[in-house]
């Protein structure tokens, strides 16, 4: 089937879907509100792997395949005219922060002109007018993202994967606080411990590592996480998704 002529998808109707088919007592345990409606996210990704949903030509035998559907789906990130993914593509910083406050928009509403609630300086390598600047704004002042202390976001560079992990720690914060939850993130398996950095980043990975392995090793293969090299759109992809499925079960 080709997924773009399947497209647009409303985030409506796929809650919809997954309101009426889903068993109640699953449903009750583990649903995400989305437009007053209730959606799972680990029911969706099964459903679209088992009844074959429109995929994207290049991801056939992609590991994070199942997150890159359910990501699809929910409109957090497209394909390309041609029908595919890029899933090796790599990712850049303001890509990835378009995704993730997208994705924060799916639990919590994202009012991307509100005004800030604590001082911040605008990053002079956004100017106002720039497709981005919106979502970076509001993320600068919602989950901090760094920037240089030249006061520049390096929109257009590649996001490294240390990085990524980092602005989804703050995202996972950012919506269990708007939740009225500890902001708190509870590990749900042991850490990883990765063998190809130490410091400060080796205890984030860790950390989201043990936060549904949200860092995991590259190609969900071995021990290293790579922390210093671009994450990929596949990948990326995929941290989002698990980020949203591990908020949404973190009722602490």
């Amino acid at each position: 089937m080709n997924f773009l002529a399947n497209l647009p998808v409303t985030i409506l109707a796929i809650a919809a879907l997954v309101s009426s088919s889903i068993a109640p007592s699953f449903a009750q345990n583990s649903s995400l509100s989305i437009a007053n409606q209730q959606i799972n996210l680990p029911y969706l990704i099964a459903q679209m792997a088992e009844n074959e949903a429109p995929t994207f030509k290049d991801i056939k035998n992609n590991v994070y395949k199942p997150e890159i559907l359910a990501a699809a789906q929910l409109k957090i990130v497209q394909g390309f005219p041609d029908g595919t993914f890029r899933p090796n593509q790599p990712v850049t910083r303001e890509q990835a922060i378009s995704m993730i406050v997208d994705a924060i928009n799916l639990i919590t509403p994202v009012d991307l002109k509100a005004t800030p609630t604590n001082p911040v300086r605008p990053f002079t390598d956004v100017p106002s007018d720039r497709w981005s600047a919106p979502k970076i704004a509001w993320a600068q002042w919602n989950i901090a993202p760094a920037g240089t202390p030249t006061g520049k976001f390096r929109p257009t560079e590649n996001i490294t994967c240390a990085e990524l992990v980092s602005f989804l720690r703050r995202a996972a914060e950012r919506i269990k606080s708007n939740l009225g939850r500890s902001p708190a993130l509870n590990p749900t398996q042991k850490p990883i411990n990765f063998s190809d950095f130490s410091g400060y980043n080796q205890q984030l990975a860790m950390q989201m590592s043990a936060y549904c392995q949200i860092a995991s090793p590259v190609n969900e293969k071995g021990k290293k996480f790579a922390p210093n090299k671009p994450a990929h759109r596949d990948y990326t992809t995929a941290a989002i998704v698990r980020t949203l499925n591990c908020v949404k079960n973190d009722s602490k």
